[in-house]
C-alpha cells in the first residue's frame, strides 16, 4: 500500500491518540503503571480484562512505538510524555483506573513485589472489592512494605466488624502509625476509642499498654504510669508479657532503680508465655541497662547478638539498628557509624519514619564528636525549622538544639546561643528531664555557666542514674566535671568522674582513657593526668576533645610557663581548623596573659589555608578561581547547603570576610 494512503493518526496533546480497544488498554496500562512498564506486567493486566494479547499485542505495541506515542527503554515501557498521560488517564473512567490497579496490585504481590503492590492498592481504596481488601490486610503485614504504606493501607481498608477483629486492626493500626513517625495520629486513635468506652478491663488495658509504650518517646513518666495502670488490669499472657517487657526497657533507658527487678520479672514472663517480638524486646532492655552501666562491651555483644533478620524482630528493627549505632559512638567507631546511618537514612521508609529525628539527631552528635561543629549545626537547624519539627520528640529535639547551641559557643557566638536557651523551659524532674542533658552539656560550655545553674544542677542531679547521656559526645564529660566544680557541687563533679573510668575501664581504648583521665586533672589539678589524657587522645578521631585537654593542661598553673605557651599555641590552633573561634580566642587570651602576643579577632589565623580540611580547601580553591556556589557545589558534587557551610568555615578560619579578600589570600599563600 502506498505510504501516503495509510492513515496514521497525529498524536494530540489533548486526548488519547488510540485507535482501537486493544491500544487504549495497552496506554492505560501503561499510564497507571507509574513507572517503566514491563512486558510481563503489560500482558498480565490485558488477560485479566479480557483483552486478547499475543500476536495483537506484539503488532500493537510495535505501532505505538512507531508513532511515537510509546518510548521503550531497558527498564519498559512509556508513553512520550507527561502531558500523554494525562491525557490517556482523563479519558479512563475512576471505576477502570482503580479495576486497573486492583489488578496490577494482584499482579505484583504475586510477582514479589509487595511495596509496589501497596502503593496501587492504595490508589484503589477505599472502595474496592472484598478480595482487593483481602490483599490489604496481607501486604499490611509483609516486612518489605514500610510503616507508613501499611498504617495507610489498614485505615484506608478500615475497621473490621467484629469487636475481637476491630481491636487486633486497631493495635496493628495504631502500631504502624507510632513506627511510621505519626506519633499523634496513633495517639488519637487509641484516646479515641478509650474514650467510647466500649471494650472490657482487658481490652482496655491493652490499649493503655500501647499508650504506655508510644508516651516512651517523650513523656517517660507518663509511659510508666500508664503501663502500670495497664498490669493493674486482667491481661492475659501474653498481653501481660508484652506489657511487662515495655515497663522494663523504659526503666532500663531512665535509669529506674527497680529495672534489675523489672527486667527478671518480665523474663519470667516471657519465659512462661513467648511473644513475637519479646526477645528482641528484652534484649535492648539488657543493652540499655549494660549501657547505663557504662558497660558498652556488653551492649555491644547483646545488640550483635539479636538476629535482625528474623520475621519478629520487624517491629524493633528500627530501634535496634539505632541503637547498635549509638554503641558504635559511645565506642569511638565514627567511621561504623557514620556508614550505618547512611545504610539507615536510605532505608527509613522501609524500616519507618519513627527513626527519622533519632538518625538525624545521632548524625548531629556524630559530627560533634569529631569536630564538624558548623556542618553539625546547620543540619540541626534545618531539621529544627523543617516541615517535620512538629514530629520531633522532647529527646531530638533538645539534642538538636544542643548541637545549635554548641556550634555557637565554639564560635564565640554566645549572646545567640543564649538567646536560644532562655526561651526553653524544660522538663527537670528525672526521668523526664533526662531527655534534655544533652542542652545542659551545652549549655555548660557558655563563659558563665552559672546563667543556666536550673539546667545544670537538673542534669547533674540526673547523673546519679545513668552514665547514657555521657556516652556519645566524649568532651561533655570533662565540661560538666568543670561545670559541677563551679557550682560548687564536688559530689557530683566526682559521680561523673567515676562513670568516666568506668567507662574507660570496661571500653580499654585510648579515647576513654584519655576523657577519664582529664576528668580525673580537673578534680585533682594534677597536669601529670591532664599530660596523660593530651597523649591518649592524639591517637583518636575526638579532635575536640584532644582541644579541649590540651586547653586544660595549658591553662594548669603547675605547668612551666614555656610548655605552657606551647600547648596553648597548639591548642588555638587545633581550635583554628575546627573552626571554634570562640575557643580559638579564649586560648590565644590565655597565651597571652603568660607574656606572649596575639593576633586580632580578624587577622588571618596563624595556620593560613593549611588549616583548612581538604574539603574545605576544595571548595576555596573553586570559589577563590571565581566560580559560584552553585557551581562549585555541581563540580564537586554536593549541595549548595554544604558549600555556603564549608564557606562559612572558611571565612572563620582564616579571618576573612569577603570573596575578594579569599580569593587575594589564596593567589598569595606559598607553593605546596
Amino acid at each position: 500500500m502506498p505510504e501516503a494512503s495509510v492513515q496514521r493518526p497525529k498524536m494530540s496533546t489533548g486526548g488519547s491518540p488510540a485507535t482501537s480497544d486493544i491500544e487504549r488498554y495497552v496506554l492505560r496500562v501503561v499510564a497507571i503503571a507509574d513507572a517503566p512498564c514491563e512486558l510481563w506486567f503489560l500482558d498480565r493486566l490485558l488477560a485479566h480484562a479480557g483483552v486478547p494479547t499475543w500476536p495483537t499485542l506484539d503488532a500493537t505495541l510495535e505501532d505505538l512505538l512507531c508513532r511515537g506515542t510509546l518510548v521503550d527503554s531497558p527498564a519498559g515501557l512509556r508513553l512520550a510524555s507527561p502531558r500523554l498521560r494525562d491525557a490517556v488517564l482523563a479519558e479512563t473512567p475512576v471505576s477502570t483506573q482503580r479495576g486497573l490497579r486492583e489488578s496490577a496490585a494482584e499482579a505484583l504481590a504475586d510477582a514479589g513485589r509487595p511495596a509496589q503492590a501497596a502503593r496501587h492498592l492504595l490508589r484503589a481504596m477505599p472502595t474496592t472489592a472484598q478480595r482487593a481488601r483481602a490483599l490489604a490486610a496481607r501486604l499490611a503485614t509483609d516486612p518489605a512494605v514500610g510503616p507508613t504504606l501499611s498504617a495507610d493501607l489498614l485505615l484506608a481498608g478500615g475497621p473490621p466488624g467484629t469487636a475481637d477483629r476491630l481491636l487486633d486492626w486497631l493495635v496493628a493500626t495504631a502500631d504502624n502509625l507510632f513506627l511510621a513517625g505519626r506519633l499523634a495520629e496513633a495517639m488519637h486513635l487509641l484516646r479515641t476509642e478509650l474514650a467510647v468506652d466500649r471494650y472490657g478491663p482487658r481490652q482496655r488495658a491493652l490499649l493503655l499498654g500501647r499508650l504506655g509504650a508510644y508516651y516512651a518517646t517523650r513523656r517517660p513518666s507518663l509511659s510508666m504510669t500508664y503501663l502500670e495502670r495497664a498490669l493493674d488490669q486482667h491481661l492475659d499472657g501474653a498481653q501481660r508479657s508484652w506489657t511487662l517487657a515495655m515497663r522494663a526497657s523504659v526503666a532500663a533507658r531512665f535509669g529506674y532503680d527497680d529495672s534489675g527487678d523489672l527486667l527478671a520479672e518480665a523474663q519470667q514472663a516471657h519465659r512462661a508465655v513467648p511473644t513475637a517480638d519479646g526477645e528482641i524486646r528484652l534484649a535492648l532492655t539488657r543493652a540499655a541497662r549494660a549501657t547505663a552501666a557504662a558497660d558498652l562491651p556488653s551492649a555491644s555483644r547483646i545488640l550483635q547478638d539479636v538476629d535482625a533478620d528474623a520475621p519478629a524482630a520487624r517491629s524493633q528493627l528500627v530501634f535496634l539498628r539505632v541503637d547498635r549505632i549509638a554503641n558504635q559512638l559511645s565506642l569511638g567507631r565514627y567511621t561504623d557509624a557514620r556508614s550505618a546511618l547512611d545504610a539507615v537514612t536510605d532505608e527509613i521508609d522501609t524500616l519507618g519514619g519513627v527513626a527519622r529525628p533519632l538518625v538525624t539527631a545521632l548524625d548531629c552528635v556524630a559530627r560533634l564528636a569529631v569536630g564538624e561543629f558548623a556542618e553539625a549545626g546547620a543540619r540541626a537547624r534545618l531539621a529544627l525549622d523543617g516541615p517535620q519539627a512538629d514530629a520531633l520528640t522532647d529527646e531530638a529535639r533538645a539534642t538538636l538544639l544542643a548541637t545549635v547551641v554548641e556550634d555557637l559557643l565554639r564560635r564565640g557566638e554566645v549572646s545567640m546561643a543564649r538567646a536560644l536557651l532562655t526561651p526553653e523551659k524544660p522538663a527537670l524532674a528525672w526521668p523526664d528531664g533526662l531527655q534534655w542533658f544533652h542542652l545542659g552539656a551545652a549549655a555548660a560550655a557558655d563563659p558563665e555557666p552559672e546563667r543556666h545553674a536550673p539546667l545544670l544542677r537538673a542534669i547533674l542531679e540526673m547523673s546519679n542514674r545513668s552514665a547514657a547521656p555521657l556516652l556519645l559526645v566524649p568532651h561533655h564529660g570533662p565540661r560538666l566535671v568543670r561545670t559541677a566544680l563551679l557550682l560548687g557541687d564536688r559530689q557530683h563533679a566526682q559521680i561523673l568522674a567515676s562513670h568516666l573510668k568506668r567507662v574507660a575501664g570496661t571500653v580499654n581504648n585510648r579515647l576513654w582513657q584519655g576523657i577519664a583521665h582529664h576528668a580525673d586533672g580537673i578534680i585533682t589539678g594534677d597536669p601529670a593526668a591532664l599530660a596523660t589524657a593530651v597523649a591518649r587522645l592524639r591517637t583518636t578521631a575526638a579532635r575536640p576533645a584532644l582541644a579541649d585537654a590540651l586547653f586544660e593542661l595549658g591553662r594548669s598553673a603547675r605547668v612551666p610557663r614555656e610548655e605552657a605557651i606551647d600547648v596553648l599555641d597548639e591548642c588555638a590552633a587545633l581550635y583554628a581548623r575546627l573552626g571554634a573561634t570562640g575557643d580559638h580566642d579564649r586560648a590565644r587570651q590565655h597565651r597571652q596573659q603568660l607574656g606572649a602576643g596575639t593576633r586580632t579577632r580578624n587577622a588571618v589565623r596563624p595556620d593560613g589555608p593549611a588549616a583548612l580540611t581538604p574539603a574545605e580547601a576544595r571548595v576555596a580553591e573553586l570559589l577563590a578561581g571565581g566560580a559560584t556556589k552553585q557551581q562549585a557545589a555541581a563540580e564537586l558534587f554536593i549541595s549548595f547547603h554544604t558549600v555556603d557551610t564549608h564557606l562559612r568555615a572558611i571565612y572563620t578560619k582564616l579571618g576573612i570576610r569577603s570573596r575578594v579578600q579569599l580569593a587575594r589570600l589564596w593567589d598569595a599563600r606559598p607553593p605546596s
